[in-house]
């Protein structure tokens, strides 16, 4: 707030400035001492919130009696009451402003014109028209840059939910997989101790099994720790391209927007979906062919994944064959707004619909 009030007041420097030239007489002692009234109201219109309203219509006033006096030019100093009135006032109080403001403006230049006798001019027109009309620009700019911090938090705040759904994803796996598979290594090594003398054979045979379940653990940690890692959907698409190649399944990719005016969170989400996807082409659907869409519209991101591979069950419910990376990727895109949707017509269709946060 002090950051605020403090550029506010900067407003004033090259005004101030200004109006300490001459020529130094009763006329430039007088405008002098609206202008330093004016530059108070306005500072205690930002300060206090109680009498905000007062203070804007003194400035309002007072630069009508400084265009009444020496020139309409001097209407621009409604500049001051319209930024203060923009930022601070409601919708409603800025109609009453503008109203103000315009009965203000014309009966100070019709003072200046008619009881001062002088000519009509009317080069001030778009100067008041301007200040009339910034209060609701500023409003509007000002709800922008209110609305632009909140989607910063509102990010941040995803981001961490989206660390901490990993985490649980990741106590999970540790607990279904490498504690299960390490419970087994318990029971193996109990079972080989007890056979390590009668039956030394069965012994070796066990021995050779928690050698290779110790094996099977250190991938599966390993696999855990390259899940930690940050995914990127473009990262991913390569990726992608070099297991499909790998595994001679033809791949295509349809990519029509650039991948920078994707959010980083949706990005992440997007790679994490994908990889899951990914995975389970290659594990289960036996498909020869891969097709990745990647498009936006004015309200969303849409993400496609095709293969022509033997499709998954849809009418039971169990939708075995993605095992829990269904329930994965619902719960990452429901942090951000965002839509599972399966088909398996002939292969298996996944969309996956994300909303813009912009």
């Amino acid at each position: 707030m002090k950051r605020s009030t403090t550029m506010l007041m900067a407003a004033l420097i090259l005004p101030g400035i200004y109006s300490l030239f001459g020529p130094y007489n009763w006329a430039w002692a007088g405008s002098l001492g609206l202008f330093i009234l004016l530059a108070a109201c306005y500072w205690l219109s930002i300060k206090y919130h109680s009498s905000r309203k007062l203070f804007i219509s003194i400035q309002v006033g007072i630069a009508a009696v400084i265009g009444a006096l020496y020139s309409p030019w001097n209407l621009v100093l409604g500049f001051y009451p319209a930024m203060v009135a923009g930022i601070f006032l409601s919708q409603k109080s800025l109609r009453v402003f503008t109203g103000l403001a315009s009965v203000s403006f014309a009966a100070s230049v019709f003072f200046y014109y008619e009881l001062q006798q002088q000519e009509w001019q009317f080069y001030w027109v778009p100067l008041v028209i301007t200040v009339l009309f910034l209060p609701f620009v500023v409003k509007i700019y000002h709800r922008s840059m209110i609305m632009n911090q909140e989607l910063k938090v509102a990010n941040e705040e995803i981001t961490y939910l989206i660390k901490n759904e990993e985490r649980q994803r990741i106590s999970r796996d540790l607990h279904d997989s490498v504690g299960h598979t390490l419970s087994l290594i318990t029971l193996k090594s109990e079972l080989m101790e007890r056979l390590i003398r009668e039956h030394p054979e069965e012994a070796i045979e066990e021995a050779n099994a928690i050698q290779e379940i110790s094996r099977s653990v250190l991938l599966q940690v390993r696999q855990l720790i390259s899940d930690m890692q940050s995914v990127d959907i473009e990262e991913e698409l390569e990726h992608a391209e070099d297991v499909f190649s790998w595994a001679d399944i033809a791949f295509h990719r349809k990519i029509d927007c650039a991948f920078e005016e994707i959010p980083p969170i949706t990005r992440n989400i997007f790679g994490m979906c994908l990889r899951e996807c990914i995975t389970n082409v290659l594990k289960h659907s036996g498909a020869k062919t891969c097709t990745v869409t990647l498009h936006g519209n004015g309200r969303e991101y849409i993400l496609i994944i095709e293969d022509d591979g033997k499709g998954m069950s849809l009418h039971n419910g169990d939708q075995k064959d993605f095992g829990s990376g269904i329930v994965g990727m619902k719960e990452r895109l429901l942090l951000i707004g965002g839509t599972l949707h399966i088909d398996s017509p002939e292969g298996t269709d996944v969309t996956i619909t994300v909303p813009k946060m912009g």
